[in-house]
């Protein structure tokens, strides 16, 4: 009995050591990083951006925000896009590193999340005001990562604010 204890136990704990680490998913990468950035973040955010807003000029007050279930579909579609984009950031070779672009990558994942909530309830101001979190997530990291951006090398607090 005591050799077929044995025996069980061996033929269940030899094969965990002599695969090693199992595979993980065969992603195939097939934009870079800017690609990514132009095609389905920036879009993304955009919609996002534009959904709602207000400007005040001598002709008086415009307002606007979705107001069909088509418009809130869009936003809703562009929070769940950026949300997920942020986990498309750090596959294979697009993450940078594994410390602040991992962090911020999370950010972005988080504001997206955020977007998502406020589109669900179709509240506008919420959306509006989501909109500077998404802005802030998106700045953060431009100013890390960004190649041409003058501020590269250093996380910013606060947004950048006329041109600078």
């Amino acid at each position: 009995m005591r050799n077929v204890l044995l025996l069980l136990v061996l033929v269940g704990v030899v094969p965990l050591f002599a695969c090693g680490e199992p595979e993980g998913p065969p992603f195939k990468l097939l934009v870079d990083v800017k690609q990514l950035m132009v095609s389905i973040v920036d879009p993304a955010a955009d919609v996002l951006w534009d959904s709602v807003g207000t400007v005040i000029s001598a002709e008086g007050v415009d307002e606007w925000y979705p107001k069909t279930d088509e418009e809130w579909a869009a936003v809703r579609n562009s929070a769940i896009v950026l949300m997920e984009s942020g986990n498309l950031l750090m596959i294979g070779d697009r993450a940078r590193d594994q410390t602040a672009w991992m962090q911020m990558s999370r950010q972005m994942i988080d504001a997206g999340a955020k977007a998502l909530e406020a589109a669900e309830s179709r509240d506008p101001e919420a959306v509006f005001a989501v909109g500077e979190t998404v802005y802030f997530a998106c700045d953060r990291c431009h100013g890390l990562y960004w190649i041409d951006d003058t501020d590269r090398g250093r996380i910013r607090d606060t947004p950048r604010t006329g041109g600078q």
